[in-house]
């Protein structure tokens, strides 16, 4: 996705690998009224890395940063 963004604007993107982290990082970066979207894995409750599945739920992600 990055190859899309211009030089200037990869300069105001905020690119994080792990997915925990992200959505860490959008639960507490937004304020009262802003949207965060999370997208790509919806309904899975698991993230496939090297091959293997590791339950991972995006809504516990959501709900544990958020209390």
């Amino acid at each position: 996705m990055m190859d899309g963004i211009s030089s200037a604007g990869q300069k105001k993107v905020l690119n994080i690998l792990s997915r925990r982290e992200a959505i860490k990082t959008a639960c507490f970066l937004a304020k009262s009224g802003d949207i965060i979207l999370i997208a790509g894995k919806g309904h899975e409750k698991y993230q496939e890395i090297n091959g293997v599945r590791h339950h991972f739920d995006d809504k516990e992600q959501v709900k544990e940063f958020l209390k």
